[in-house]
């Protein structure tokens, strides 16, 4: 049997900070209140018009289309609101899968191409491969 990784279109780039074990992974309240209508999301990796996001396993996906949004930022010091800039894009779910202990683990492609997420993705990917968490948030798109 071939390895899955031989049978890729196209090549997934890592996101280290993403692939510890589950110690390592932050907890999964941590999404700003207007994006409470969706599950929390950890983007593990992309590739060329897709990603793999994992969430939690208590809110597993179950619809074929969703908005993700990346939630990047952190909470400033001198007030409780989080600042957080996002950056969004549609996409359609094409496999989701148990990881144990970790949650579930989701291969999502982008419906069209150069959405303000692919974009984000593409041209941060040094600061992401060195470390750098990405959050996302995952909207159902109406049918």
């Amino acid at each position: 049997m071939s390895d899955p990784a031989d049978l890729r279109q196209y090549v997934r780039t890592d996101f280290l900070a993403a692939q510890h074990d589950a110690e390592s992974l932050p907890g999964w309240v941590f999404k700003p209140v207007q994006f409470s209508q969706g599950p929390a999301g950890l983007v593990l990796n992309m590739s060329d018009g897709g990603l793999q996001v994992l969430t939690s396993a208590t809110e597993p996906l179950a619809d074929s289309r969703y908005e993700v949004v990346l939630l990047l930022g952190r909470s400033d010091m001198d007030c409780h609101d989080e600042q957080v800039s996002w950056f969004n894009g549609v996409v359609e779910r094409k496999w989701s899968r148990p990881v144990p202990r970790m949650g579930i683990l989701h291969g999502l492609c982008f419906t069209a191409r150069n959405s303000t997420a692919e974009q984000f993705l593409s041209s941060h990917q040094a600061a992401l491969e060195s470390g750098q968490w990405v959050r996302c948030v995952l909207l159902k798109v109406p049918s």
